[in-house]
C-alpha cells in the first residue's frame, strides 16, 4: 500500500511539475507575487482547479464567506489538500459525512489561525 501511496505522490509531483514548465521565465517556484498581474502568472495546478470547481458547486453553502475565501486558498495552494478533498468527493453516498466532518476541521483550523 505504502508503495501505491509513493507512486502516486511521484505521479502527483510530476504533473506538478509539468504544469511549471514554462512558466519559469516569469515566475520563480518560489517567488512571492506582489500585483494582481504577477499572481495572474503563477499557474494553479490542475487538481487544485478541479477540487477548486468541485467545492464551489458541491460545498459552497457549508461555509461562511469570511470561510469560504480561506478554503478556496487551500485549496489552490496547497495540492495534497485539494487532492484529498477530492478523493472525499469521489463517492458521495459513502464518504457524506466524512468529507463534511473533514471540511469542519478545516474550517475550524481556519479559526484558530
Amino acid at each position: 500500500m505504502i508503495g501505491r501511496l509513493e507512486h502516486r505522490l511521484e505521479g502527483i509531483q510530476a504533473e506538478f511539475r509539468e504544469t511549471w514548465k514554462g512558466e519559469k521565465s516569469t515566475v520563480s517556484e518560489g517567488s512571492v507575487a506582489t500585483s494582481p498581474s504577477a499572481m495572474a502568472r503563477i499557474p494553479t495546478h490542475p487538481l487544485s482547479r478541479k477540487a477548486r470547481e468541485q467545492f464551489l458547486e458541491l460545498d459552497m453553502a457549508l461555509v461562511s464567506p469570511d470561510e469560504l475565501a480561506c478554503f478556496l486558498d487551500l485549496l489552490t495552494d496547497n495540492v495534497i489538500f485539494a487532492d484529498t478533498y477530492l478523493s472525499l468527493t469521489k463517492d458521495p453516498v459513502r464518504f457524506a459525512a466524512g468529507h463534511k466532518a473533514w471540511i469542519e476541521l478545516r474550517l475550524k483550523e481556519i479559526r484558530e489561525t
